[in-house]
Order: structure tokens, then sequence, then C-alpha cells
């Protein structure tokens, strides 16, 4: 498997897309932040040249379906269009994959990966081979994604913790459990929403590197709240900083 190729046939991909258009600058930019974060964690596991070279190739592909999705939509709401199911169409059904040059005995564990890097919950039944690339491609992903939030995201009082939230997300929460979308209607949701996201994270490899970039702390130091909501959030905020602190991750 050639690095060199997957990254030129993906940044071959995205040259039909305007990257003055903000959605399409910040999935571009996610992808390549994702693959490093990939790669640190590859490292630090002793994971093999080939399921490197192999998790790295995932990371290029797990949001391919992104660009279609914010072109068509407007949006990056997977219940309008499912970006990791459109990326498994683009790569599979269209042939896509042939672009990047990669050998057939891989796209089973690319198809399931890029397929499940974005749902609630893994679909069951995973051999342990899949389970590692799933679970390597979620990692990497979500400790990325505090870094856009930060970048792109808060800013002024768009993300600002205010709004009454559901309270089964605040239950979900504090049971250390992610966010259905579909239990998000406020923007404070959204916002615990991505807290969560870190109970996820699958390895203490995973909880290393999210350390070391320093994501995390940079998102939870920037979040506001309103003076009704401010005793809700600062219990959040002790909530995750307590949970990393049991993982030597804070």
């Amino acid at each position: 498997m050639d690095i060199e190729v997957i990254d030129k046939a993906f940044r071959d991909y995205v040259s039909k897309f305007d990257k003055r258009n903000k959605k399409i600058r910040l999935k571009f930019d996610h992808t390549f932040e994702v693959v490093k974060v990939m790669e640190k964690i590859c490292y630090k596991m002793n994971l093999s040249e080939e399921d490197i070279l192999l998790a790295k190739a995932i990371a290029y592909f797990h949001d391919i379906g992104r660009f279609e999705q914010a072109i068509k939509t407007g949006t990056f709401k997977d219940d309008v269009m499912d970006h990791a199911d459109n990326g498994v169409a683009l790569l599979f059904e269209d042939g896509l994959i042939d672009k990047f040059k990669v050998d057939k005995k891989y796209h089973d564990l690319i198809r399931v990966s890029v397929k499940n890097h974005n749902k609630l919950e893994v679909e069951k039944n995973l051999s342990e081979r899949e389970k590692l690339f799933v679970n390597l491609i979620r990692d990497a992903d979500k400790i990325d994604i505090y870094r856009v939030i930060c970048k792109y995201y808060i800013i002024g009082k768009r993300y600002k913790f205010e709004t009454e939230p559901n309270l089964i997300n605040v239950e979900n929460f504090f049971n250390h459990k992610l966010i259905n979308n579909n239990d998000k209607k406020t923007m404070s949701d959204n916002i615990i929403s991505s807290m969560a996201l870190i109970y996820d994270l699958n390895y203490k490899e995973s909880f290393e590197v999210l350390k070391e970039t320093g994501y995390y702390r940079d998102y939870l130091n920037k979040l506001k709240a309103s003076n009704e909501k401010e005793d809700l959030l600062d219990k959040m905020k002790k909530e995750v900083i307590d949970y990393l602190k049991e993982r030597n991750a804070w």
C-alpha cells in the first residue's frame, strides 16, 4: 500500500470541490489532521507497518463522503445524508476506491471502518481485527474534532451553554454515554454531545495522544455558559476532568 498514491488520489478527488467553501476546507484539513493523529496512536500501540499504513489509509477515507454531503445538503447533519454510508457508496459502489490503488484484500476492512466511524454504536459481530480498525478511526476522528470545534465553531454566542438541555442528554452524560443525535435539540445539547465523545475512546494510547494534543483542554477552557447554566456546565467539566485524570490523560 502506497500512502503517497493515496494522498495524491485524495487531493485529486477533493480538487473538484471549491476550497473557498468553509465546509470543504474544514473537512480537507480535518482529514490530514486525523491521518497525523492516527499515525501517533498506531506507533504508540506498536502496530506493524502494514497495519499502520492501512489505518492511515482509512483515515484518508473516513470522511470522503462529507464533501458531497456539504455541497448537496449544505449541512453536516447525518440525518439528512449519512456521510459514512455515502463514503462507502462512493468508494465501493461508484468505484472511487480504484483511484487509490489499494489491494482488494484490504477492501472489507476499509468498508467496515468507514461505515462505522460515525455511528452511535458499532455494528455487532465484528471480528477482532475489524474492531481494531473501527475503534482506531473512531478514536482518531474524535480527538481532532475538538480542534475543529475550537477553530470553526466556538464563535461568540453561537456556541454557548445557555439553552435548556434535554434531560436525557444530561443523564447520559453523567452515565458516561454518547449522546444520540435524535436527542439533540439545542446548542446546549450539542455541547454536551461533544463533551461526551471522550467516553468512547477505546485505547490508552488514544488518551495519551488526546493529552499530548491539548485539544480537549483547549475546548473545555473555551466553553462559556449563561449565569443560569454555569453550575451545570462546571459540574460537567469536573466530571470529564475526573474521568481523564483516572486515565492519566489530564
